[in-house]
């Protein structure tokens, strides 16, 4: 029975996985890759809500034309706040 409840969870832990249920909120690059490439562009910002790409150029500290989960979390005030409700 305790080897069935086991096999149960880790079934149910994948699926819900697998369907995103899990997401680290903290982890922004995957909130706003809308792409899903793995880095958060400027495309993918104007996508969520229309930002000037000085603003975007601004919050983009290392200039390599991708926002980093640190960078979006040092931008969240001037940037991503002024768009409204996270995207899910």
């Amino acid at each position: 029975m305790k080897k069935l409840a086991i096999v149960l969870a880790a079934l149910i832990s994948t699926t819900a996985a697998a369907r995103g249920y899990h997401r680290n909120p903290f982890d922004r690059v995957k909130q706003y890759d809308f792409d899903r490439d793995g880095r958060v562009s400027f495309e993918d910002i104007n996508r969520y809500c229309t930002v000037s790409k000085s603003l975007f150029d601004r919050a983009d500290k290392n200039g390599d034309g991708y926002l980093s989960n640190p960078e979006l979390r040092a931008a969240k005030e001037y940037l991503l706040d002024r768009c409204g409700d996270m995207p899910q």
